[in-house]
């Protein structure tokens, strides 16, 4: 009955050609739902193909449990029969399943629908990898556990590229630590996947793994120019402060496009606006360093037990030191639980300044303060680091 209900709007009007096998054979089961198996194994070439447009055409009305087990298991189905009848629709058609339905459990499969025979041309890869691409971001969107049961040394290599775009524009943190990972190996993965990692940064708040990082600055000094451009712009992005030297020595470097992004990157994360030359950067690196070594320890000392104008002027020190920024938040957040009213916001203001969105969780948490003064500057502090354009203002006694 359920099944009859499925075909009326296809009989109601003309079946294209494709269309009229997989409903003839769907009417033929009566009540039955086929499953995934039965679909790949028993309908033949043309059936996929009349099924692949069926799909298309009922879309979300293919929403019966029975059904969405059937689909959840095409994509492995039709694996397996890649290596003894390979059929195009088979390929789209448990794609398209995956693409629509699949969860977790179809990743290995969809990866092992798009290897294609290696006398395939050209724009055959490149339609595959851009079909598994689109299909496994629909299942990462779809089921928060997938995404980290990726095994990227399974992926067809000519599809890295694909993949490594489609995870860029994912907008999920998560997506960083496989990008790291297509980093390794030949300059075509390697330059998409550091293209992608700009652009996640650019959408949403990282805060990557020393380790990562450090994968990204070893791309600075690469010989091509290409990629030390866009590890540059990656790590001017990620806002990292210990690269801050490797950027400063990019600052010389025979490429023009290299240099503007090293200095756009230096000016990203330090929120100075130095010019270009490689001088006054590198004088600034030097005076950050030395308040680290000769003052920091002192200024962190004082500054729980002081007040008014005094914790201002620490707070105001500590928001000048960005080059070690990370540190310097950690400390700044760890006085939050047991500080008040002006205290709050002055440190609220010090956070701003370092311009740390890492801290947005830790005072999202302030939100719910008794205190309305600490309640407006948590607002102020997050929409700040949400959307400033423009390095904040360092606090001040009145903040």
């Amino acid at each position: 009955m359920f099944i009859a209900l499925l075909l009326l709007p296809l009989c109601a009007s003309p079946a294209l050609p494709q269309e009229a096998l997989a409903t003839a054979w769907l009417q033929s089961l009566g009540g039955d739902h086929p499953s995934a198996e039965k679909i790949v194994t028993e309908f033949g070439q043309d059936g996929a193909k009349g099924l692949l447009s069926l799909e298309r055409s009922l879309g979300a009305r293919l929403s019966h449990p029975t059904w969405q087990r059937t689909f959840d298991d095409l994509p492995y189905q039709a694996a397996q029969l890649i290596d003894t009848a390979p059929s195009p629709e088979l390929r789209t058609f448990g794609m398209l399943a995956g693409q629509r339905h699949g969860e977790w459990g179809c990743l290995n499969s969809l990866v092992r629908l798009s290897r294609l025979p290696s006398t395939s041309t050209v724009a055959a890869h490149e339609k595959a990898g851009a079909a598994l691409a689109d299909a496994l971001a629909a299942v990462f969107l779809r089921d928060p556990r997938a995404l980290p049961k990726l095994r990227v040394n399974t992926v067809p290599r000519m599809h890295l590229p694909h993949l490594a775009d489609r995870l860029g524009r994912l907008a999920d943190p998560r997506a960083l630590a496989i990008l790291v990972q297509l980093m390794d190996g030949e300059s075509g993965p390697e330059q998409a996947a550091l293209s992608a990692i700009a652009r996640l940064a650019r959408t949403v708040t990282l805060v990557p793994e020393d380790a990562e990082l450090r994968r990204v600055r070893y791309r600075v000094e690469h010989p091509e120019e290409s990629l030390r451009m866009l590890a540059c712009q990656a790590l001017g992005l990620l806002h990292d402060e210990h690269g801050v030297r490797l950027l400063q020595s990019r600052l010389t470097d025979p490429s023009p496009s290299v240099r503007a992004a090293a200095h756009t990157a230096l000016r990203r994360i330090t929120g100075l606006r130095l010019h270009q030359g490689s001088r006054a950067w590198l004088s600034w690196i030097r005076t950050q360093e030395d308040w680290w070594n000769n003052r920091s320890e002192l200024v962190l000392s004082a500054l729980p037990t002081a007040q008014g104008a005094e914790c201002a002027s620490l707070l105001r020190e500590i928001a000048g030191a960005r080059l070690h920024r990370r540190a310097l938040t950690a400390e700044l957040l760890a006085l939050l639980d047991n500080s008040h009213g002006d205290s709050i916001s002055l440190l609220l203001a010090a956070i701003v300044a370092l311009d740390s969105p890492e801290a947005m969780p830790a005072i999202s948490l302030l939100l719910s303060h008794p205190d309305h003064d600490v309640r407006k500057a948590a607002t102020l502090a997050l929409a700040a680091l949400r959307g400033s354009k423009s390095p904040p203002k360092p606090p001040s006694e009145t903040s």
